[in-house]
């Protein structure tokens, strides 16, 4: 899920900042926002479920809490109108929220791989 909300959120960031599709980028980054967290959401949410088999503990990689919560926070700051730096002043008001998605990615990637060794191992 949060493979799909992410190109949605870039999508909808992009309609909505450098075309005059204003309503098809907000419902793009909205949908890609609903899709990213409740992706984020879910590998906690497997990591409970697996956890109750007493074998699969110590092979299962578990998502942190304070994890999670960042990532969340990161989806919650592009898609909100409060930026520390304004998104009017072009270029630089839009490298936090970019920087903010990289580091999304970044760390989502991070996790997928994490738990592709753990299942291997």
């Amino acid at each position: 899920m949060v493979w799909l909300g992410v190109p949605l959120l870039l999508a909808g960031t992009i309609l909505l900042f450098a075309t005059d599709l204003d309503v098809a980028g907000a419902v793009l980054m909205t949908l890609g926002a609903v899709s990213a967290v409740a992706g984020i959401l879910r590998l906690r949410r497997r990591a409970r479920g697996r956890a109750r088999d007493r074998s699969a503990v110590e092979a299962y990689y578990r998502t942190s809490t304070g994890k999670i919560a960042a990532m969340i926070a990161a989806v919650v700051y592009i898609v909100s109108p409060i930026d520390l730096i304004p998104d009017p002043l072009l270029p630089v008001g839009i490298v936090d929220d970019a920087t903010a998605l990289t580091w999304l990615v970044i760390a989502f990637s991070q996790e997928a791989a994490r738990r592709r060794r753990s299942r291997q191992a």
